[in-house]
């Protein structure tokens, strides 16, 4: 296909024309300028001169260009839509695709908002065929002006004020994910005389962005509502003293909207397939860093009294499970690093230093579990801290079913079948196999547990993303896609008793399966607010008959984890009793032997 191309060397155009040129497309690009035709033949595109200013001009260049299609990148702000449509429809091009903005829906009166309106009712009634792509905000990449500019702010700032408190709903798109959408536009059939809103896979709210943004840098950000209406006035007066200002009143009061669109239609006709914003945000924080030669971030360190605290807890903590020489071995450990403990913020460092020999927990009454050292850091975790058990009632017990998603290095696998549960463990990287086995065999339990290799809510997630699969350090091939439901049958069960889930922001894909939330007893899960609204997840647990209650990461009961980077989720349905789900073990893989 033949295109021809405005906006070609623009942030999206720069996207569109090599991903065209890559599917095999021949791309004509117009160009205002010397400088632009050559960075579109350096990309291997042709060029054409041309002036959106100059409607005679421009309908030469389109003649000259013999396109069979149209795709406009450039604005329709700035009144060119008439010159535009003229041009193609006088160069014989049938086929068309503009690009518009979703803030033609804004309840603001900006200039432009009118006359993009007006430029959509010109393409609709021109007699072609167009398409009109709606993109919310776009970002990605270092030529970013919307979400650099947010990553500059939280790597300088540890408290932001937000206007109106940040409620409001956002859903960014990724610019190479729109590339990919609006090319597939061309080809698409459905998608004439439509037009799509198109935006990221879910609507996250201001303080949710900010903190995944926070998070990509390695940071956490205290977000402070402030009123929208001083700060409107003090955007309106900087914009009067300043003759370019870097920020609008237009742009705060936008902030006060929300902006969540549905994609169904682009989802359905244009194959439009976004990244979690979790993803891309940490993607182009990682190629930013590159950029500028900066290291990878580290966590920082909590305030000093903070830390001495949660030092003082962990040490105890220690002690009651794993015994008072383990936890003295673990506090000299903290005093050897405490340089490395004060720097990064972790205990890391004290965690590999108990590697040496093994470590025996109790971290349940009558159940007992020896590890190797290595496993401290998780068991520490999982077992002192016991992050999955830290309210009443929802430790795993002797007969029931429990299922452990995003099992790791097995741990709570291990933990239950030690409480006399029957367990299905799912974890993705097939390089935690080994491990797993030998913590199961070890511990008298491999007959309990029934181990497979497979990635459930896939859509959603780190893992969603090939690079993150392909990068993760126990990734060993790629795992067969299971549904929940799927999970179950493989088990031969169709109930279970206890849920534990931590699989890094694929839980919000695994909420949107249908019917398996029916099936479940007790449900306890990590939460990464990166990917999604934990909310949303709330409000189905409950709809669903279910008692929920929100952890912090210190384990601290909280109204909503809105801008935190994790934190934990319990939920409980009224009636269900332990061992309601079992009839009978698990048609069990041992553990030796990983599905």
């Amino acid at each position: 296909m033949r295109i021809l191309v405005t906006g070609a060397t623009g942030f999206l155009g720069s996207r569109v024309v090599p991903r065209a040129l890559a599917q095999g497309h021949e791309v004509v690009g117009l160009a205002r300028s010397a400088t632009a035709a050559a960075a579109l033949r350096r990309q291997g595109a042709a060029a054409v001169a041309g002036d959106l200013d100059d409607p005679a001009g421009l309908s030469a260049a389109f003649t000259a260009a013999d396109c069979a299609v149209l795709l406009n990148l450039a604005s329709l702000g700035f009144g060119h839509a008439d010159a535009i449509v003229s041009a193609t429809r006088a160069a014989g091009i049938r086929r068309a695709v503009f690009l518009s903005t979703t803030g033609i829906f804004t309840a603001l009166d900006p200039p432009s908002k009118r006359v993009r309106i007006a430029a959509e009712h010109t393409i609709e009634t021109s007699g072609l065929e167009w398409t009109i792509i709606r993109p919310t905000m776009i970002y990605g990449g270092s030529d970013d002006r919307n979400m650099a500019r947010l990553l500059a702010l939280v790597r300088r700032v540890p408290v932001l004020p937000l206007p109106g408190g940040g409620r409001r709903l956002h859903q960014p798109v990724h610019v190479d994910d729109l590339a990919a959408t609006v090319l597939r536009a061309l080809s698409a059939d459905a998608a004439v005389g439509r037009g799509y809103d198109v935006a990221g896979p879910r609507a996250l709210s201001l303080g949710q962005i900010v903190a995944a943004a926070a998070a990509a840098e390695g940071r956490r950000v205290y977000c402070v509502p402030v009123p929208a209406r001083p700060v409107l006035a003090a955007a309106r007066a900087y914009e009067r003293r300043v003759g370019a200002p870097r920020l609008r009143a237009e742009q705060i009061a936008r902030l006060a909207e929300d902006k969540a669109f549905d994609i169904g239609p682009a989802l359905r006709d244009l194959d439009h397939r976004p990244r979690p914003f979790g993803v891309g945000i940490a993607e182009q924080a990682a190629a930013d860093r590159r950029a500028a030669g900066r290291p990878a971030p580290v966590a920082r360190a909590v305030r000093r009294p903070d830390r001495l605290r949660r030092l003082i807890g962990d040490v105890r903590a220690v002690a009651a499970v794993a015994g008072g020489p383990t936890a003295v071995r673990f506090a000299a450990a903290i005093v050897r690093h405490a340089t490395a403990v004060l720097r990064t913020g972790t205990l890391d460092a004290a965690d590999r230093a108990m590697a040496r020999g093994s470590h025996t927990y109790r971290p349940l009454p009558g159940v007992q579990v020896t590890l190797p050292g290595g496993s401290f850091g998780g068991a520490r975790e999982m077992y002192c801290r016991g992050v999955y058990h830290a309210l009443p009632g929802f430790a795993p017990s002797a007969g029931e079913i429990v299922v452990d998603l995003g099992a790791n290095q097995g741990l709570f696998s291990v933990l239950a079948a030690r409480a006399g549960a029957d367990v299905i463990a799912v974890e993705a990287q097939r390089g935690f196999a080994s491990v797993f086995v030998n913590h199961a065999a070890a511990n008298g339990v491999s007959h309990r547990i029934q181990l497979l290799h497979a990635l459930v809510g896939p859509s959603t997630g780190v893992f969603a993303d090939a690079a993150a699969r392909q990068g993760a350090t126990h990734w060993d091939g790629d795992v067969e896609r299971l549904t929940l439901a799927q999970v179950l049958e493989s088990g031969g069960v169709d109930q279970v008793d206890l849920l534990k889930l931590d699989i890094e922001g694929s839980e919000f894909a695994l909420f949107g399966e249908p019917d398996w939330l029916d099936a479940v007893g007790r449900l306890v899960m990590e939460v990464h607010p990166g990917f999604g609204d934990p909310a949303d997840l709330v409000a189905r647990l409950r709809r669903h008959g279910f008692e929920v209650t929100l952890l912090d990461n210190d384990l601290r009961r909280v109204r909503d984890l809105a801008g935190a980077p994790s934190g934990y989720l319990y939920a409980r349905r009224d009636g269900w009793s332990a061992g309601t789900a079992a009839a009978g073990p698990p048609a069990a893989v041992p553990a030796g032997m990983p599905a």
